[in-house]
């Protein structure tokens, strides 16, 4: 604690003394919590009047303000669906589960006082248009909902070993060594002991699946594939390339007793929780049958995720692989039925926003009963082309059994 007084203490003299005063208010203020609780607490309490000493981009909590020295992390976050926790999909999702239900949804896709005043078009909004002008809302997650409690920046530990410099723009910044850890992403990817749950499990469980997992006893955290190099695109489940390093696949043809025996099998080989994690993407796998480069028959197939109702009041069955755990598919077929030239096709389908899809689509089937026209139609339609645009092919293999039984 006094190491901490004294930095105060220095800062009060490099950037005058009110950012001093609000970085004592916030320590003691929280000092009998845990850092993270009280850095969480949401939503996350209004900033304030900006300090005097801040110049006018100091001042800003403006993503583009901030991308003026940040310009990579800038670019990265502008590109990443962190940029965009508000927009379709969590409002079409509140128009469907209605002010009360999806009251809950704000803490993470909204976390900052701020933008949730300007998305709920709260009469104070006016009182923070000085540093956070409209348009953000529909952001949700700007850079200050991670770096900034009270016109104060917060951050990791520098990776030069350099502390900042307290005559750095807005004072430097409070170094913690939490920005580094799991823990740090609880909050939003670890839904509350109280929360809603279906089937005895909360919809959101993630840090809970990591922590059961071999990757917190060796060290691997969240950061280290969602953030490698501290990059800010939080690639998932949308990325082909980060979910293939996520799976391994093996597909197996073997000859025995005048049949074909297949087995096909998904493993999650590099996800440190449930893969996927969340109600809303699924992932197909099947295994079929291809004559003249045609389906000729289907020969199995399943679905990997948490499938439930567009209400999320019933879940209607949740086959979510375990880090370590297998989805496999086993088929077979007579050697009297196979030709020459026929082959079997493992295929594997990603639709990360599944649950969407369905959501989207019922509102649109029933967008007179929601009253939904004009712009808001326009608007659903297109949320909804976008949401099954998202949808991609992870790999396709085929094989053909050369064996003189077969010729």
């Amino acid at each position: 604690m006094r190491r901490l007084i004294k930095i105060l203490l220095e800062r009060r003299r490099e950037v005058g003394r009110t950012i001093t005063i609000r970085l004592l208010l916030f320590f003691f203020t929280n000092c009998e919590r845990p850092f993270l609780e009280s850095y969480w607490s949401a939503p996350i309490a209004l900033q304030g009047n900006p300090p005097i000493a801040y110049g006018e981009s100091e001042k800003s909590l403006d993503p583009n303000d901030c991308g003026t020295c940040h310009k990579e992390q800038f670019r990265k976050w502008n590109e990443s669906l962190h940029s965009k926790a508000a927009g379709s999909g969590l409002q079409w999702q509140l128009k469907r589960l209605g002010e009360e239900k999806s009251s809950a949804c704000f803490s993470c896709h909204s976390p900052l006082a701020e933008t949730q005043e300007y998305f709920k078009k709260s009469k104070s909004s006016t009182r923070i248009f000085s540093y956070l002008k409209a348009g953000n809302e529909e952001h949700g997650i700007l850079c200050a909902s991670c770096h900034v409690r009270n016109h104060v920046r917060y951050g990791p530990p520098p990776r030069s070993g350099r502390s900042p410099s307290g005559s750095s723009p807005h004072g430097g910044y409070v170094i913690r060594k939490e920005f580094d850890s799991s823990e740090f992403c609880s909050s939003c990817h670890e839904s509350s002991e109280d929360g809603k749950k279906l089937n005895g499990k909360r919809m959101m469980e993630t840090f809970s699946e990591w922590k059961r997992s071999r990757y917190a006893t060796e060290g691997i955290t969240c950061q280290n594939c969602h953030m490698p190099d501290r990059s800010h695109e939080w690639k998932g489940i949308h990325d082909p390339e980060t979910t293939r390093r996520a799976l391994t696949s093996s597909f197996i043809l073997e000859f025995n007793k005048e049949k074909l025996s297949i087995v096909a099998s998904l493993t999650n080989t590099g996800a440190g929780h449930k893969f996927p994690t969340y109600s809303v993407p699924k992932i197909f796998i099947s295994l079929s049958w291809v004559r003249n480069g045609k389906i000729y028959r289907p020969l199995a197939e399943k679905t990997i995720g948490r499938v439930t109702d567009i209400d999320l009041e019933t879940e209607f069955e949740d086959t979510r692989l375990d880090p370590g755990e297998s989805a496999v598919l086993n088929a077979e077929i007579l050697e009297s039925d196979w030709r020459k030239g026929d082959k079997v096709r493992f295929q594997a389908i990603v639709e990360p926003d599944e649950f969407y899809s369905r959501m989207f689509q019922e509102n649109y089937d029933q967008r007179k009963k929601f009253g939904i026209s004009g712009s808001e139609e326009l608007r659903l339609s297109e949320a909804l082309k976008k949401v099954k645009s998202s949808r991609y092919v992870l790999f396709e293999m085929e094989k053909n059994w050369e064996s003189s039984s077969f010729e």
